[in-house]
């Protein structure tokens, strides 16, 4: 675990203590109840002097990462931009280490929000925990404050918050959108190219559907990443995705990621989720417009999902926790989602 030797606390606080402005120690360190996401190493870090007494620190995986480049000052500029609005809200950015300075690794640490995280592992929420067992009343309370919040992400002034540096292609974001995935599939697969996610590619390049005004994106839009007040959402975490582009991109994944808790996994979704036509529903009533070319949406969100789930499984064999060649690279719920798409 991060921070474990007495050396490393006593640098890291003093790191921490320079970019606060006043001097903290470093009393305890945990891991969060939650494993977290696929693509970071993440700790809780309890602190002696003046606030913050815990801060949430994410350092690059040591070893096999997900992704090939990991850029913290991304999440870092996102959260900065966004504590200037009242919503979407989001954790304290306190600090940055994006060369790896102090720990040998690149560096986010944010603020603590204290709350109740829906469980992203198996059982997943739609299985058991606290939004499972509540009554189908406050499951949708939860749902409709998730689409508020992924809203007020949209209405964000991007150009204000200075975020245009997120753009993969300020003039052409779908564009930029695939060309990212793209490459992190080729990098990540080799020569080892799977037919179905290349079939993907093809028919997401083949009927892309006209550029529109980029909003702001989180990019993992998903109820796993939401810290929650009650049923009520207090922070929206893991914006290492976060982009400009169509808010259709993120509503579509959205509901594929819902779909693979769900369908995907042989469960019942959550009686008092909204189905997916209420959810574009909801959200087309928020935004005050239509969301277009949906069907594409979703099976672009199906090729993500596809790409993300081959690293994961890439990066699970290179750490030696996944036998070569296994059965999942060939046929998984993301491959046979995808590829149901593309056929039906």
């Amino acid at each position: 675990m991060l921070l474990e030797t007495t050396t490393d606390r006593e640098r890291f606080a003093a790191w921490l203590s320079a970019a606060l402005g006043h001097a903290v120690t470093v009393t305890e360190v945990t891991a969060p109840s939650s494993s977290g996401g696929w693509s970071n190493e993440t700790v809780l870090v309890d602190l002696a002097g003046n606030s913050p007494s815990r801060v949430v620190v994410r350092v690059k995986p040591d070893g096999p990462a997900m992704f090939r480049d990991y850029d913290v000052t991304r999440e870092y500029r996102v959260l900065k931009g966004l504590a200037q609005r009242q919503a979407p809200p989001v954790p304290p950015a306190l600090a940055v280490d994006p060369t790896g300075a102090v720990l040998g690794r690149p560096m986010l640490v944010t603020g603590y929000v204290a709350g109740r995280v829906p469980s992203d592992d198996r059982p997943s929420f739609v299985e058991a925990g606290w939004l499972f067992e509540a009554p189908p009343v406050d499951q949708h309370r939860f749902a409709q404050s998730l689409l508020r919040a992924i809203h007020a992400v949209h209405a964000a002034d991007w150009r204000a918050l200075n975020l245009a540096p997120l753009a993969r292609d300020l003039d052409r974001p779908l564009d930029g959108e695939i060309a990212w995935y793209r490459a992190l599939h080729d990098w990540g697969a080799g020569a080892d190219r799977h037919a179905v996610i290349e079939r993907g590619f093809a028919a997401v390049q083949r009927d892309r559907p006209p550029e529109s005004a980029p909003c702001l994106l989180w990019g993992d839009a998903r109820p796993a990443n939401v810290i929650a007040h009650g049923f009520d959402v207090a922070a929206l975490l893991d914006w290492e995705l976060a982009g400009l582009g169509p808010a259709e991109l993120d509503i579509a994944w959205l509901l594929e990621m819902n779909r693979m808790r769900t369908v995907g996994a042989g469960v019942p979704p959550l009686p008092g989720f909204p189905t997916d036509d209420a959810v574009v529903a909801v959200y087309q009533d928020l935004a005050g417009r239509a969301l277009a070319h949906f069907g594409w949406y979703r099976l672009f969100a199906a090729l993500k999902v596809a790409v993300l789930m081959e690293r994961h499984l890439r990066t699970a064999i290179a750490r030696g926790r996944l036998a070569q060649d296994h059965r999942l690279l060939r046929d998984n719920v993301a491959l046979r989602r995808l590829d149901e798409l593309m056929t039906a």
